[in-house]
């Protein structure tokens, strides 16, 4: 009895015989062209005529398919390209062009949906199940049941197939009986797409990193041919930190899927939703010239009269309020006015329209009306920046990485004759910089940057509230309350940066002449940490004020016995107090306004001009999060006792400025070693030009009491 039970239920796992292939012509036909085995084996899903963009888009496919390419097609919004991807994995599969076709989605859930949509076409699309019954028949066997793949049979042997949520292994089974004798079977005499593999997994998904497989022969497969369907999301495009990640993932990990000594096939047809996202990043053929990346646009180039757009809007929104609405008016209108509105504009695909609209060139002009901003992003592909009403726009961080000098980091350029530091404190981290200055800021570098405690390096780009390592999760500190903790970070980094000895590019060392710290947060535990340094003046405790148009300017402060005062020719733009009785003092309070302008100065001045300020190496892509820093504030102008400045603000969805700050500082504290800038180039005499220690200065003063 078990005997016979045992064979009744082989007998019901064995999906018996492949059918013969129903068209032989029509499958050949399809081989070696996408598009028409797009419009052959699923002529549902493009109902619409291909558009030429998208033709362009379908060559690309073939050509990463068949010699290997990479290749960033960004395309509008709703422009068919998931279902183009779908199509093309299962094409690649199931001509065996490539034995592991992978594709890559914005998040997991939805190259999942890929995967379930490409087995929907392999079941249930009628020619394509009659034309390769190799793939299709063994698979409608399992009835949509995943467990019934580990049992399935085909002339009693295991088909090996495999139906998960993330992977779908091809059936292992003889060729179908009529399969001409010209085509190719596998080695062992099977099926071509016998142990064929489609892959998918979210773009920060573990799929990407456990991607390899093993076959019933031992052949271990890699991924060979990689789709990268719209690999970001509207938010992960907003965020600086996700760019970073997505970014370096499509980098590194995407690109390395192949494996040593392997090539890979990589197309990914895109989106760019937000200016400087990842997908921006990687169309720019300067950068990235591997890519190939172009642009498409719903509307090659918009109307030149946008006044009668204006008038035609208006009609159409009278139309819209109708109940229901009515749109026949505005399309009468756009009709009789149709020579004006479409003059200049030239759309991209002439049969992308809805029902009811008359032409392409007004169904893109209704989305545009709809919201400008998410159709110059999504349907253009032309992101506009982001701008608050009265805000002046100096900076952008595309343009700060680009800033790069040669010189090694950790390194004083030749030229430089003055080093300074500045450390930005905050509750669980500091963040600091050091900049190398020549005589009368004729020009400056970046020499240095980091956060304490140190980053690990494997962690490119992180937040002030998503750093991996802190004050509180370092062993040395993590037992101590707050204050002994930033005493003690303060302590060490402070130590760490003005011993350290920094070589010149022309020989020589160099040593930090005078390091602020930062003293807003903490300010009684920073004022210990200076006072107790063996370092003496040569590191200062620091304020910031953000001093305002209608604030009274350092200039005109009641001066105070002892206190020191910036003595450049634009006037007095920092102040360093006095001793008190409390032991605080030596304080250096800036105008942060004033300083915040100054170094905008410097970062929009061409690096081969007198005052620009550039970055130490040669990578630009090693300062994208130093330059998010540097861009996380606008100013805006401002009038007030009889003058005009400019008064800073953080951005929105930018709370990381502490870079910035530090930067700022370092101007400063370059100000405070008579280091003073002359937009005309003379000298300036209010103060020495020779270079003085800072200790020397204190001397004086002390002597002079």
């Amino acid at each position: 009895m078990a005997a016979a039970s045992a064979a009744k239920s082989a007998k019901g796992r064995d999906i018996g015989e492949i059918p013969p292939i129903a068209d032989l012509v029509r499958r050949e036909r399809c081989r070696d062209s996408l598009r028409d085995f797009c419009l052959t084996y699923n002529p549902d899903a493009f109902y619409l005529d291909f558009s030429p963009d998208a033709i362009t888009e379908l060559r690309r496919i073939e050509e990463a398919v068949f010699q290997g390419a990479m290749y960033a097609f960004a395309e509008p919004r709703g422009s068919g390209k998931t279902t183009r991807c779908r199509m093309a994995i299962l094409w690649a599969a199931s001509y065996a062009h490539k034995r592991y076709p992978f594709l890559i989605g914005a998040t997991d859930a939805k190259a999942r949906d890929t995967l379930d949509a490409v087995k929907k076409f392999i079941r249930f699309l009628p020619l394509y199940a009659a034309d390769f019954p190799e793939i299709s028949y063994p698979a409608t066997a399992l009835a949509g049941i995943a467990n019934r793949a580990s049992g399935q049979t085909c002339g009693g042997e295991p088909t090996m197939i495999q139906w998960s949520a993330d992977r779908v292994h091809l059936p292992t089974v003889p060729a179908p009986p009529n399969w001409p004798t010209t085509w190719p079977l596998r080695s062992d005499g099977e099926a071509p797409t016998s142990g064929v593999i489609i892959g998918v997994s979210g773009l920060t998904g573990e799929g990407i990193r456990g991607s390899l497989e093993t076959l019933t022969t031992g052949e271990q497969l890699r991924p060979d041919l990689v789709l990268c369907d719209d690999p970001q999301t509207a938010e992960s495009a907003r965020s600086k930190a996700q760019n970073e990640t997505r970014y370096r993932l499509i980098m590194g990990d995407v690109l390395g899927m192949a494996g040593p000594g392997r090539a890979l096939s990589c197309v990914m047809p895109c989106t760019v939703i937000a200016r400087g996202d990842f997908i921006d990043r990687v169309l720019d053929r300067k950068k990235h010239p591997l890519w190939r990346g172009e642009r498409t646009k719903l509307l090659r180039s918009m109307p030149s009269d946008m006044e009668a757009w204006q008038q035609y809007f208006d009609v159409y929104q009278q139309c819209a309020l109708y109940d229901p609405p009515d749109f026949s008016k505005a399309n009468e209108h756009y009709l009789n006015h149709r020579d004006a509105l479409d003059a200049g504009a030239e759309s991209s695909w002439e049969e992308r329209k809805l029902a009811g609209e008359v032409s392409a060139i007004q169904h893109a002009m209704h989305l545009y009306f709809r919201d400008k901003s998410a159709f110059m992003a999504e349907y253009q592909n032309e992101p506009e920046e982001e701008r608050e009403d009265g805000v002046i726009v100096d900076l952008e961080a595309a343009a700060i990485v680009e800033r790069v000098n040669g010189t090694p980091r950790g390194v004083v350029p030749a030229s430089m004759t003055r080093l300074v530091a500045f450390a930005d404190v905050q509750q669980d981290s500091l963040w600091w910089v050091v900049l190398a200055v020549s005589e009368g800021f004729v020009s400056s570098s970046v020499v240095d940057y980091g956060v304490f405690p140190k980053q690990p390096r494997e962690v490119p780009y992180f937040t002030r509230y998503q750093l991996p390592r802190t004050l509180s999760t370092v062993p040395e500190y993590r037992t101590l309350d707050e204050t002994a903790r930033v005493y003690a970070g303060a302590r060490a980094l402070t130590d760490e940066l003005l011993e350290r000895s920094f070589p010149r590019a022309g020989g020589g060392e160099a040593k930090i002449d005078l390091m602020l710290i930062d003293s807003r947060y903490q300010t009684g535990t920073i004022f210990q940490v200076c006072g107790r340094s063996s370092h003496g003046p040569r590191l200062r405790p620091s304020m910031g004020y953000g001093i305002g148009a209608k604030a009274a300017p350092m200039t005109n402060w009641p001066a105070k016995d002892g206190e020191q005062r910036d003595s450049s020719p634009g006037g007095a733009h920092w102040v360093i107090r006095p001793q008190t009785t409390s032991g605080r003092g030596h304080q250096v309070v800036i105008d942060t306004n004033y300083w915040k302008s100054f170094l905008v100065g410097r970062l929009i001045t061409h690096p081969a001009s007198r005052g620009s300020m550039t970055l130490f190496g040669d990578s630009p892509d090693e300062h994208r999060l130093f330059a998010d820093h540097l861009v996380s504030e606008y100013r805006v102008e401002t009038e007030g006792r009889g003058r005009k400045l400019s008064e800073w603000s953080l951005r929105p969805h930018r709370p990381d400025n502490d870079w910035f700050d530090a930067l700022v500082g370092c101007c400063a504290a370059a100000s405070v070693l008579r280091v003073f800038w002359s937009p005309s180039g003379e000298k300036s005499n209010a103060g020495p030009q020779k270079k003085i220690k800072l200790s020397e200065l204190y001397a004086r003063k002390q002597a002079s009491r």
